[in-house]
């Protein structure tokens, strides 16, 4: 009733409500949600993060979450919540749309200069000294810490962008875990990494017949031409990623821990592996297979 009421106003009046209760909506926050560093690594340690882990950060940063300090304090959390043995990884697609269409309209991919879109964290932990960049136009990764250089190394040279060779591949060997930070799971990269895992067994291209040749400026400002798949229109219309979410859900694989107005979920990735090779077993997908 109140979305609709909403619709009949001006626009005028309608973006006063909404700043209004932004306004209040972040006071709330404020004064009954609100939690610190210590905090957050508290969070950060109850869904099984330990020193030592490599951990891939998913994240939607924002006002209302509750924590009280800025983008870089939460970085150096979750940073301080896995080094100095470990590592902290973020996924820094720069596109929003599909790969495919991405690479049509792209001139060049620049490793240091061409921006993070999955969102704030992930752009400002791209700019931080140190943090290295993998070279892959359509989803390059992000890390820092004492296996950063191996684990985003030779990534552009993978055919199949989360296949073998790549970060993705890396972070199992590695016994790695994905975290989310007020992100929903169907934010969860390592998820191609788990179709590449599955295709022999789909009955449609996971992969679109034209391998794509891409202009890419790498760390040294040398310019190249890296090839490279992406992933088919029919197995992009077919995903069905509840299905996934739901049957780790079930076997209790998905950590969850609320922090102030935040949610944490963190899922060991080996064992993800394990759930998914199971699923293909018995037949079942996370696609529409009809």
């Amino acid at each position: 009733m109140a979305s609709r009421i909403l619709s009949m106003l001006p626009r005028k009046q309608k973006n006063k409500l909404r700043r209004s209760y932004s306004v209040w909506k972040r006071r709330w926050v404020s004064t009954f949600f609100s939690f610190d560093a210590d905090g957050l690594l508290e969070g950060i340690r109850s869904v099984g993060v330990r020193p030592g882990d490599s951990v891939m950060l998913h994240s939607a940063f924002s006002s209302f979450g509750g924590f009280t300090g800025s983008l870089g304090d939460a970085i150096d959390v979750f940073q301080s919540a896995v080094e100095p043995d470990g590592n902290l990884l973020m996924v820094s697609l720069p596109y929003m749309t599909s790969s495919r269409e991405y690479l049509e309209k792209l001139r060049r991919f620049d490793v240091r200069k061409t921006p993070s879109r999955m969102g704030l964290l992930s752009e400002f932990f791209r700019r931080r000294d140190g943090v290295r960049r993998s070279s892959h136009p359509t989803h390059p990764i992000l890390a820092h810490g004492s296996r950063a250089e191996w684990i985003v190394e030779g990534h552009e040279s993978a055919l199949y962008p989360c296949g073998p060779g790549t970060p993705f591949a890396k972070l199992v060997d590695l016994d790695g875990k994905a975290l989310f930070f007020d992100a929903p799971f169907a934010t969860f990269t390592f998820f191609h990494y788990l179709e590449h895992r599955i295709q022999d067994h789909l009955h449609f291209p996971l992969y679109h017949e034209k391998v794509f040749e891409v202009p890419v400026i790498d760390w040294e400002g040398r310019e190249g031409l890296i090839k490279t798949h992406v992933f088919s229109d029919e197995v992009i219309r077919r995903r069905r990623f509840p299905v996934l979410e739901a049957e780790l859900k079930r076997r209790g694989l998905i950590a969850r821990k609320r922090v102030g107005n935040s949610i944490l979920l963190a899922v060991d990735l080996k064992m993800v592996v394990e759930c998914v090779d199971d699923m293909a077993r018995k037949g079942l997908y996370f696609y529409d297979m009809s």
